[in-house]
């Protein structure tokens, strides 16, 4: 097998990989992927030699530039804040008006029936009101089995 081929083998497993990945390798994968696809790709086209020792450096320099440049845009899509993972069918509730029954805060839920199920409640962590009272209109941000996050209405 040459050296192209191992390339481009090794760049299409780390891409192979990736939805298998835990956050931490899922970084170290994607940028050995495209690190090895760029130096397959050098190989192919003639920019570097075929040689063993210039390929691994070459592997070995864009895999930590890789990593460097794609380390904070994927922790950003990674940490967005508390994003709830959304079941089908209660994020048709999403956009949905309420009045709140009780006192709600970032940290502190209140209970709310809703639809026939008694709900926690609590406010979308990107809101920028610090509580919300009993009474307030709000509109559900984000839904969840047993969890509704919820901002005031502007107006």
């Amino acid at each position: 097998m040459d050296l192209f081929s191992a390339l481009l083998i090794l760049g299409l497993v780390c891409l192979a990989l990736l939805p298998f990945a835990v956050p931490g390798l899922l970084e170290v994968l994607l940028s050995l992927a495209v690190s090895a696809l760029l130096v397959a790709g050098a190989l192919y086209i003639g920019w570097l030699p075929d040689e063993l020792w210039l390929s691994l450096l070459s592997l070995a320099v864009l895999a930590v530039v890789t990593a460097l440049v794609l380390w904070k845009p994927l922790r950003r899509l990674q940490h967005t804040g508390e994003r709830l993972q959304e079941d089908k069918g209660i994020s048709d509730f999403v956009g949905t008006q309420l009045v709140l029954a009780g006192h709600t805060s970032k940290t502190q839920a209140s209970e709310l029936l809703f639809s026939g199920v008694h709900w926690q409640v609590k406010l979308d962590p990107d809101s920028c009101d610090a509580e919300l009272v009993a009474g307030e209109q709000v509109v559900i941000s984000s839904a969840q089995v047993g969890l509704l996050l919820v901002k005031k209405i502007n107006g």
